[in-house]
């Protein structure tokens, strides 16, 4: 009888430690993929700097890099303080997101220190999509 009651108690805690060792695998691959998007979109943010663009609009333009599948867009903001123009990198196949705020000067975007953003600029969501 005691064989048995220790079994179950050794079987027990394996699968306890089991179904840890598997949520800790899981947010390991959560954070990975975090990770990979916030890479992807911040290297598109970068590249889009380095980039001749026309004069921003009212709607999204957007370019892409094939080699390293790299995505940036831009479209005039809508604050009212300066005159910004909100950049947009994107993750590739990803609903993932960051924005910079920069100036438009001679077909260039001009970034200042500081005007990094993970999150959508706009007073509305539905002016960022």
């Amino acid at each position: 009888m005691m064989m048995i009651i220790l079994m179950v108690v050794g079987l027990v805690l394996l699968i306890g430690f089991n179904l840890l060792i598997c949520s800790w695998q899981k947010a390991i691959l959560i954070e990975n993929q975090y990770y990979r998007q916030f890479n992807q979109a911040n290297s598109s943010l970068t590249w889009a700097i380095t980039q001749n663009w026309q004069a921003p609009k009212a709607n999204w333009h957007c370019m892409t890099e094939p080699t390293y599948h790299l995505k940036a867009c831009i479209k005039r903001s809508l604050l009212k303080v300066d005159n910004y123009v909100l950049v947009r990198g994107e993750a590739e196949d990803e609903d993932f997101f960051l924005y910079t705020l920069a100036h438009f000067d001679n077909n260039r975007l001009i970034v200042e220190k500081g005007h990094w953003l993970d999150y959508c600029p706009e007073k509305k969501a539905i002016y960022c999509e």
